[in-house]
């Protein structure tokens, strides 16, 4: 006890990595990790390149066909919200 951790260091195209990992092991789950994943993202949506924020809304369409929001009415909700926020991206950048 009383150790502090390190700060963890790493490139912005590691964390949109990482962001997409975190996103797919999360589809379909039905507890808080969806919500907690999303909510780490969420305020670095403007610093993931144009490609993963293209992966991951193409992980949305692939959440969409396979039905694969969890609860209809707990976890869907929030990832319809996340797919929005990331089709606001898309279009902020121009894409």
């Amino acid at each position: 006890m009383g150790r502090r951790m390190k700060e963890i260091k790493s490139l912005p195209e590691d964390f949109g990595t990482l962001a997409i990992c975190a996103l797919r092991y999360c589809m379909g789950r039905e507890t808080y990790m969806p919500g907690l994943v999303r909510d780490i993202i969420r305020p670095h949506l403007s610093e993931l390149k144009d490609k993963t924020i293209t992966v991951m809304l193409m992980d949305c369409e692939w959440q969409a066909k396979s039905n694969c929001y969890g609860h209809e009415r707990i976890d869907k909700p929030g990832w319809l919200t996340w797919r929005i926020e990331l089709e606001n991206e898309k279009n902020r950048r121009g894409l």
